[in-house]
């Protein structure tokens, strides 16, 4: 088993995983960075594009991962191909955290959708690139800044 560090732990945690052991933490230090991995690149496609459908499109995949306990679109792509491919545990379910995280995420990929459709462009970057920056961050460090605001939100949330 890979040796968790104490803040791979910590966030990990603060997503709402702590009722996983260490072990199965370690097993999905990598598996739980797929899903931001994809939707930064195609977020940023988006971008490049200034295409309000393709952002639009991706703040309705955010939207499942906020209203869909199991996981985001990405996830069950994830779950049903490519983890066969590595021969990796399914992820687990999507604790209120992280599903806060994708809710915040669905706000700001609309707004930029928005932007870009009624010709704000730079308003439209400037929404995207928040969603860009808090997944790389994410699918680098685990680290996530949805997760960080849930708990300043919700105080009385425990770490899990």
């Amino acid at each position: 088993m890979p040796k968790l560090s104490t803040f791979t732990k910590k966030t990990l945690n603060e997503q709402g995983f702590g009722k996983l052991d260490d072990e199965a933490k370690s097993h999905y230090t990598l598996p739980l960075r797929f899903s931001p991995g994809v939707s930064t690149i195609l977020v940023v496609v988006g971008l490049a594009l200034q295409s309000p459908i393709w952002l639009g499109s991706m703040a309705l995949v955010a939207l499942s991962g906020a209203l869909l306990p199991k996981g985001m679109l990405i996830d069950l792509v994830y779950n049903l191909g490519v983890r066969h491919l590595f021969n990796a545990p399914p992820l687990p379910p999507t604790p209120k955290p992280r599903q806060f995280s994708y809710g915040l995420s669905t706000t700001w990929l609309a707004g930029s959708a928005l932007s870009f459709y009624y010709g704000v462009p730079v308003l439209g970057y400037i929404l995207g690139g928040v969603v860009v920056i808090a997944a790389t961050t994410l699918t680098t460090s685990l680290w996530c800044l949805g997760s960080w605001w849930y708990r300043l939100i919700f105080r009385h949330a425990e770490v899990e």
